[in-house]
């Protein structure tokens, strides 16, 4: 039986997807593919980035908790990654049911560990991740990237309001 702290932990990571959406509504297309430089990602972007790090986070975790040996931390070159999504050609929604799809898909995974298997472990440079700290790492990337589409939102030029 999982322990109410892990309840209270799953839904936190379910409450990622309306924190977005809390974020995202009511944006016009032009906002939601401005960039604030041509280096930098617009809203559409970003989600598409979230997308793509729910898709690593899922098999990092399944790998961690499936294959018994020690394997090096998977890694990806996010913004090579952005840059061949086209993530500006695609629908909002699109994009937002994409993210949903992962979330729920890894939130029943999430409910069926064990409190041990929470506990377990892959190294990263060296040092060892949890499930656990993969989980809040998560939590805490999506923050970091509500905090990006806030600024660019505050960036937008006033002919986008």
């Amino acid at each position: 039986m999982m322990s109410e702290t892990t309840l209270q932990k799953i839904e936190n990571y379910r409450a990622t997807s309306h924190l977005i959406k809390q974020k995202v509504t009511g944006l016009t297309q032009k906002q939601q593919e401005w960039k604030p430089t041509p280096e930098k990602w617009s809203v559409k972007e970003v989600l598409a980035h979230l997308v793509d790090s729910s898709f690593v986070h899922t098999v990092r975790i399944r790998k961690i908790v499936a294959e018994d040996n020690q394997q090096d931390f998977i890694l990806y070159n996010q913004d090579a990654w952005v840059a061949s999504s086209k993530a500006n050609q695609t629908s909002f929604e699109d994009i937002l049911l994409a993210f949903d799809a992962i979330l729920a898909y890894n939130t029943l995974y999430y409910e069926r560990l064990t409190e041990e298997q929470w506990d377990y472990k892959v190294l990263n440079n060296g040092k060892e991740i949890s499930i656990a700290d993969l989980f809040h790492g998560f939590i805490r990337h999506v923050h970091t990237h509500l905090a990006q589409i806030q600024r660019n939102l505050d960036a937008l030029p006033a002919s986008f309001a």
